[in-house]
């Protein structure tokens, strides 16, 4: 008879058990040491080390100095009995690492010595993360120059406020995935990393800065198909050049510089600009990025690229867009609706749209703002890490490509939309039922439907499959833009909407978008086979 008590797990082989260790954090994975005695030691030959002070969802509390110390000791521990069996993930995130420098960098040369394919140091406070901009901080530890003369196997590296030289990685040869975060990185450093590790093929910059411009220019032997510039700063005025033959995904979040592209296999864009610029040429600048991501067949772009193009005069692309999905990141204003059809005028191959609507877009005073707070609260927040306290953390081109007859029309429901006053969208009060809020947005939905109907038929109209509307809102546009492409989406197959959590909240609200739902379902289709879909 089989024991009912038997523990099967600890009878499997020590390479499975490894890898069940390997899965969990550090801490925990010490703890499996209490389970028998086969577990005893296995945590120490764990293949993957992720230590990471804020494992705990408080990062402040009372008991986070005691919590700094047990992972101290547990390393140190670690240090001392591991034997030599090989490393192929080490991971530390952990704050104001000044007290313990020592002791990091002994496990860096520890982990590089012993065949670490995933190194990952990451020395940023939280309180960090609420400045949209870094401050220019100098990186608080450098990545010990005796890790550099390893025979290295590290593929995937990531350095947080962590210094490192600029000819140390030369040698790196087998670096394929870098990622490099809050700390200055001259340009200087990434082409000799690009220069010497030829094999990279993803590049992450999060939050650096560099008083230079930014400058990738490869040949057909740079292997970087993945690029993510993340709110990285450069000095105002400085250019964005970049070149790479095989990349095959970009993504850009930031404010906005003089771009140039010169790449026709990006496969995926992903564009986030910063809004509240008054220089002219925005509406250029923006233009001109998007002409050079034409081959994009994903492309995303934000509100601000939606709304750039007010600010040039009448242009036309050289060729279409050979996007297939698109994705737009709007508060669904009327100010944002040329930028709207500008890009389904362009994209004549579209197949899918995704409309996220969003309310969180930063604007350039805001970002002041924000830094300014953050600046304050973190060295508040610091004093009162000293006293193992915290504080609540606050929260954080358009243009038209058609003949001349038809501009002056379109030009003219612009102007008529701006001074007919701002967009209807219901607010949630008792002062009208339901029905009269419907009713009240329908009379706008119908003004502005007469009035997109004016701009006639796009030719991806003909090739537009689905729609997904995320996070919508009762605005009238909204309503309206939907009910333009649901009355000319000729082989249109899904119009899927995603309501807002929060507009959910009540009754009321729920019958309001069940009318907006009904409302929607019964207009004049252009496809028999579309299929209509609400969420809540």
């Amino acid at each position: 008879m089989a024991n009912n008590d038997l523990d099967m797990i600890s009878l499997l082989p020590d390479a499975l058990l490894l890898i069940i260790i390997s899965l969990l954090p550090f801490e925990e994975a010490f703890r499996t040491c209490i389970l028998s005695k086969r577990w005893l030691h296995l945590w120490k030959r764990s293949p993957s080390i992720e230590i990471n002070e804020n494992y705990v969802d408080h990062y402040y509390d009372s008991t986070r100095g005691a919590r700094r110390n047990v992972i101290v000791r547990l390393v140190t521990l670690w240090l001392e009995n591991r034997g030599e069996d090989t490393v192929d993930k080490f991971s530390l995130t952990f704050s104001h690492p000044e007290n313990v420098r020592d002791l990091i960098e002994k496990c860096v040369i520890f982990v590089t010595k012993h065949g670490v394919k995933e190194l990952v140091l990451d020395f940023s406070s939280p309180f960090w993360e609420r400045a949209v901009i870094p401050r220019h901080n100098e990186a608080l530890l450098e990545l010990p120059k005796l890790a550099y003369g390893h025979n290295n196997s590290i593929q995937h590296l990531k350095l947080i406020s962590c210094r490192f030289l600029e000819d140390g990685l030369s040698t790196w040869h087998v670096l394929r995935e870098v990622t490099l975060g809050w700390m200055e990185v001259p340009i200087n450093a990434i082409t000799t990393l690009l220069a010497n590790c030829k094999m990279i093929e993803s590049l992450v910059l999060e939050k650096c800065w560099n008083t230079n411009h930014f400058e990738i220019e490869g040949t057909e032997a740079l292997r970087l198909k993945r690029l993510i510039i993340n709110k990285c700063f450069f000095a105002y005025g400085r250019s964005f050049k970049l070149n790479a033959p095989n990349l095959c995904y970009f993504k850009y979040v930031g404010e906005i510089v003089p771009f140039q592209v010169k790449n026709t296999s990006i496969e995926e864009a992903y564009l986030d600009f910063y809004l509240g610029f008054h220089d002219p040429r925005i509406g250029m600048l923006t233009y001109g990025l998007v002409k050079d991501l034409y081959n994009a067949r994903v492309l995303s772009i934000c509100t601000t690229v939606l709304q750039a193009a007010s600010m040039v005069e009448k242009r036309t692309m050289v060729r279409d867009m050979n996007t297939r999905h698109l994705i737009m990141r709007m508060n669904m204003q009327n100010a944002e609706l040329p930028g709207v059809f500008f890009f389904l005028l362009i994209c004549s191959t579209l197949e899918s749209l995704t409309l996220e609507i969003c309310s969180d877009i930063m604007s350039e005073d805001e970002d002041e703002e924000q830094d300014q707070d953050y600046s304050d609260d973190t060295d508040e927040g610091e004093e009162e890490e000293q006293d193992n306290e915290m504080d609540e953390n606050e929260e954080e081109e358009q243009d038209y490509h058609d003949t001349e007859e038809d501009e002056e029309e379109k030009r003219d429901y612009y102007d008529d939309v701006d001074s007919d006053g701002e967009d209807y969208q219901y607010e949630n009060t008792d002062e009208y039922d339901t029905n009269e809020k419907l009713g009240n947005l329908f009379n706008v939905v119908n003004n502005q439907l007469k009035e997109m109907e004016h701009l006639g038929i796009f030719k991806c109209f003909e090739t537009l499959k689905t729609v997904e509307v995320k996070y919508f809102v009762g605005s009238g546009t909204g309503v309206a833009f939907l009910c333009y492409l649901i009355r000319f989406g000729k082989v249109l197959q899904k119009v899927k909407v995603d309501v807002a959590f929060e507009e959910l909240i009540t009754k009321e609200n729920q019958s309001f978008y069940f009318g907006i739902k009904e409302y929607l379902i019964n207009s004049p289709k252009a496809s028999n086979d579309l299929q209509i879909s609400f969420c809540y």
